[in-house]
């Protein structure tokens, strides 16, 4: 699903208005896996003009206008799992000389005039960001820079940031014994700002995730591969305070086609 061309725009508001009425908040995640030139060939992001750093983030605030016009509630920017903005932003891989390169808020700069872009052309808009809590790579982004640039967002006026990671998706989760692998430092960085810290990474029960929640100043916890295996499983936690996903977190689901689970029936 894209939101790259005008075109699009009809098919996403049916889309927001079908979530709308579920009266839930839509949010669109605005991810770049990499940059092709006009002969389709991918340009490193050493090997980037500055011209192509700008029409970059120019792509991304005109995503940003399309979800406003379709009705979404919000945007994430993908800064994580090494997605292009993830290794833009980490010392391993932008070794660039001009604004864009270099120091730490030199890196960071693609995100914060990508933020700022966003806020100015499309201001209705709700703008997290979704950002490594570490590249966990010798010399890649680490716990420390990541702070710093988190905190770089938040002077620049983000809404909301939700911590990742490289390494996601980590397999054989057990509830009550090794969830929440991104919690640490999500607790720590929400003790060092003053916007909502979002969550993801191997939450499994509710009696682990309402501690998580009551013991540090994180808001929000996000799902995914649970919601893969049980789409209700939002509808269970509220149910059963003794709630424990059923994923098993085998990560078949991702040598499936639409990333279905091997353990539900479909169609």
């Amino acid at each position: 699903m894209r939101l790259s061309d005008n075109k699009l725009i009809p098919q996403y508001k049916k889309l927001v208005e079908i979530i709308h009425a579920k009266n839930c908040a839509a949010i669109s995640q605005l991810a770049l896996g990499a940059f092709y030139d006009k002969s389709f060939a991918e340009v490193s992001e050493n090997n980037l003009s500055t011209e192509n750093v700008r029409e970059i983030i120019k792509m991304f605030v005109d995503a940003a206008i399309r979800a406003e016009i379709c009705g979404f509630d919000g945007v994430q920017i993908h800064a994580a799992h090494f997605f292009f903005l993830s290794r833009f932003i980490s010392p391993i891989v932008n070794h660039r000389t001009d604004e864009f390169g270099g120091s730490t808020k030199n890196r960071a700069k693609i995100l914060i005039d990508i933020l700022n872009g966003i806020k100015k052309s499309a201001p209705k808009l709700h703008v997290t960001i979704k950002i490594n809590s570490s590249d966990f790579t010798s010399g890649g982004l680490d716990e420390i820079e990541s702070l710093e640039i988190c905190k770089m967002l938040e002077a620049a006026g983000i809404d909301s940031i939700e911590v990742s990671g490289n390494g996601t998706s980590v397999g054989g989760i057990k509830a009550g014994v090794d969830e929440g692998y991104f919690g640490d430092f999500a607790a720590k960085l929400a003790d060092e700002v003053n916007v909502p810290i979002i969550c993801v990474g191997g939450w499994r029960s509710r009696q682990v995730m309402e501690k998580f929640l009551n013991q540090t100043n994180v808001e929000l916890l996000s799902l995914s591969r649970p919601l893969v295996r049980e789409p209700d499983f939002p509808k269970k936690l509220f149910a059963d305070k003794n709630c424990v996903s059923k994923c098993v977190s085998c990560n078949a689901c991702y040598r499936t086609p639409a990333h279905r689970c091997i353990f539900r029936r479909h169609g």
